[in-house]
């Protein structure tokens, strides 16, 4: 078999497998810690790529065109790792939020929130407003638009009383 073509399999089967590591990256959580498989995937791709140029335009020998094409690969690999994944990193991780965050901030009712039941409230965070779902920690039933303090949050709802809190002597004990 031709060197040539052993490149050419490479690289159609490293796209395969990025293709295929893209669309299924969720199925193994954390996976992307241990390596990147898009990253090792992409060496591959642009090596057998040079490596099959150089094959068909130099008259180099084939180990000296494989150590010539991982060089290269190695430079690309680390500027695609340093300007694209590790800037996508810290994008995703600083445009999301944690609802632990969200205790002890202040909100407005948009849904009224009735004594036994669920309403909604509306928290403003630096990437845009929140909406969500709401029970009463401890009070009356509250109307749309009365400004509430978010106590905690379980399973997804926050538990919510109506803000300035009335502060009891029983709460400190």
């Amino acid at each position: 078999m031709d060197v040539s073509t052993l490149y050419l399999y490479a690289l159609a089967a490293a796209a395969c497998g990025v293709l295929l590591s893209v669309v299924f990256s969720d199925l193994i959580p954390g996976i992307d810690q241990i390596f990147h498989p898009t990253l090792i995937l992409s060496f591959v791709i642009v090596t057998s790529a040079f490596g099959f140029a150089l094959e068909h335009l130099t008259a180099l020998g084939s180990l000296v065109i494989l150590l010539i094409s991982a060089g290269i690969s190695l430079v690309v690999t680390s500027l695609l790792h340093l300007f694209i994944f590790v800037p996508l990193a810290k994008a995703e991780q600083s445009i999301s939020f944690s609802e632990q965050t969200l205790e002890g901030r202040s909100a407005i009712v948009i849904v009224p929130i009735p004594e036994a039941g669920y309403g909604e409230i509306l928290v403003d965070d630096v990437s845009g407003r929140i909406a969500k779902s709401a029970v009463l920690f401890e009070g009356p039933a509250l109307e749309q638009g009365t400004k509430v303090i978010i106590i905690e949050i379980k399973q997804g709802v926050a538990h919510v009383m109506t803000y300035p809190i009335q502060w009891k002597e029983e709460m400190f004990s």
